[in-house]
């Protein structure tokens, strides 16, 4: 069994660290062009792992790499998603990868191998948990996922108490998403950069008091989840300390976020060179992931509410921050339950009824990251 890893930035080395964990697989190829990713390589110290500097654009050679391997993880930047997968169809080959799955509409007919988008945190471990839970009620009225990585308190002692453990570029792009929530049973549109304005706030146990604010289409996932036609209440949102929704609103009114030129400079992508480097973890600070999935519904005549929650934190042995065990380890278990054939199912699939709930439980729980659920009637 051999293994494709596209892209081993941070997610990625948390993914190569879990792959060659399996004393199953021959060969992992992974594609980097970071010259920096070669020490981290030499650390590991496995002669299985085999480096490659190969240009992703280059369809000859994506395709050479693609028919030495059984599965690929697609950890490249977003832009690459699209052409990664129809390349992967081509050469035959399995794939997973962490993107939302509208990239593949393209290929939403085929059949001849297995496409698992949405496989890292959220969407990923959010859409097994709800799938799980909705199968255990006969009909859902209200779904509410919350998902956010923010620093450990102690550690959030910047003005924003916001730190980096994703690419900041990415976190400004999905600032200025559009998006909806299922109000009441209507469809409530959010523009791109009035996410903040719709901010919830929820305190969480062990925690503390958070913002809360819409992220992405709940329509869409209401749909995924096949609870579109009984659910009155929905939304998708993202976690950060208390304060962050006052001060990035106050950011997109000042044209901070736009990403329209100004004498040839993108305000967005410079806010990002200028705050990316002053907004990185200490080598001994902690980052936090919270997730809480919170359903009401019936089981019968019975009204149950379902709650679900993961915290988990940076790992000191290993260095990975919480957000690279939550989505590293994500992609890597599924790729590997698709190797041995836990997954088998060929198509686009979907990570809240294709992927085996317990197998993929205990393969979390084997990592260190826990699930806990409250059920109340």
């Amino acid at each position: 069994m051999n293994v494709l890893l596209l892209g081993c930035g941070s997610q990625g080395k948390a993914a190569l660290y879990d792959l060659i964990r399996n004393k199953d697989i021959k060969k992992i190829f992974v594609v980097e062009r970071d010259q920096k990713i070669k020490l981290f390589i030499d650390g590991l110290g496995d002669k299985r792992v085999r480096l490659r500097r190969t240009d992703a654009k280059s369809k000859r050679r994506m395709l050479g790499l693609m028919k030495k391997v059984d599965v690929i993880i697609d950890l490249l930047p977003t832009e690459f998603r699209a052409r990664i997968a129809k390349l992967a169809v081509i050469s035959g080959t399995d794939l997973v990868n962490t993107s939302y799955r509208h990239h593949l509409h393209e290929l939403s007919g085929q059949k001849k191998i297995t496409l698992l988008p949405e496989m890292g945190l959220d969407p990923g471990i959010d859409l097994v948990l709800a799938g799980h839970a909705i199968r255990q009620l006969d009909k859902v009225i209200s779904f509410s996922s919350a998902c956010g990585g923010i620093p450990a308190k102690d550690a959030a002692d910047n003005p924003i108490k916001y730190k980096v453990s994703w690419t900041f570029d990415g976190v400004l792009d999905a600032y200025m998403r559009a998006g909806d929530v299922i109000v009441d049973g209507k469809l409530t549109k959010i523009f791109a950069g009035k996410a903040f304005d719709y901010n919830k706030p929820i305190t969480i146990t062990g925690i503390g008091k958070l913002d809360c604010y819409p992220n992405g289409h709940a329509s869409v996932y209401a749909r995924l989840l096949g609870i579109h036609k009984t659910v009155v209440q929905m939304g998708r949102y993202t976690l950060r300390w208390a304060g962050h929704c006052d001060f990035w609103k106050k950011i997109i009114k000042l044209g901070l976020l736009d990403d329209d030129p100004v004498d040839g400079v993108s305000p967005r992508r410079f806010l990002a060179k200028v705050l990316g480097p002053r907004l990185q973890y200490g080598v001994h600070e902690h980052d936090l992931v919270v997730l809480r999935n919170e359903f009401v519904g019936y089981k019968g005549k019975m009204k149950v509410k379902i709650i679900q929650r993961l915290i988990d934190r940076r790992d000191m042995k290993t260095g990975f921050f919480a957000m690279n065990r939550t989505v590293g380890f994500t992609a890597s278990i599924a790729a590997q339950m698709i190797l041995d054939g836990r997954i088998k199912k060929k198509g686009i699939l979907n990570p809240a009824k294709d992927v085996p709930y317990g197998e993929f439980m205990s393969e979390l729980r084997m990592r260190g990251i826990e699930i806990s659920w409250r059920i109340k009637h």
